[in-house]
């Protein structure tokens, strides 16, 4: 399989490539954790419902784990940690600084871990780097694409 794109007109006058065209990501819909707990439970000796309990599991342990601020690191997988994003403007003393006022908001930022190869690293989740224009894709499955 290859990743779906689409080539976009930047619109955003604040960017350098404002008014040009950029590849975009198409994906070709969601997969839910019911599909993902089935598809393990296809691959494995294990129960949907038990995969689908340790799947919800580990959703509420990352939760109350980066709420606590921690970094969580899952082998394989990548890494989640707590992330806040200022707004634009900077301060230059430390004393009127205002968190209310200066912080955009509070998430959670994931880095996919990655792998040494030959010619640098690789996100361990893409390894290959596949791409197929979207109008050329023929649909393969009962997945509905995005907009």
């Amino acid at each position: 399989m290859a990743i779906n794109y689409v080539l976009q007109k930047c619109n955003n006058e604040k960017s350098d490539n404002y008014g040009q065209f950029v590849a975009r990501v198409r994906t070709l819909g969601l997969t839910t954790t019911e599909e993902v707990a089935e598809k393990i439970q296809k691959n494995a000796s294990v129960k949907r419902s038990d995969v689908k309990a340790v799947l919800d599991e580990l959703a509420d342990v990352l939760t109350e784990k980066l709420a606590d601020g921690f970094t969580v690191k899952l082998d394989g997988l990548g890494t989640f940690s707590p992330r806040i994003r200022a707004k634009y403007q900077a301060v230059t003393d430390e004393n009127p600084y205002d968190v209310e006022e200066n912080v955009k908001n509070v998430g959670v930022l994931f880095r996919p871990e990655r792998k040494k190869t030959n010619g640098g690293t690789v996100q361990t989740l893409m390894p290959e780097r596949k791409l197929k224009k979207y109008e050329n894709y023929v649909q393969q499955s009962n997945a509905t694409p995005e907009p």
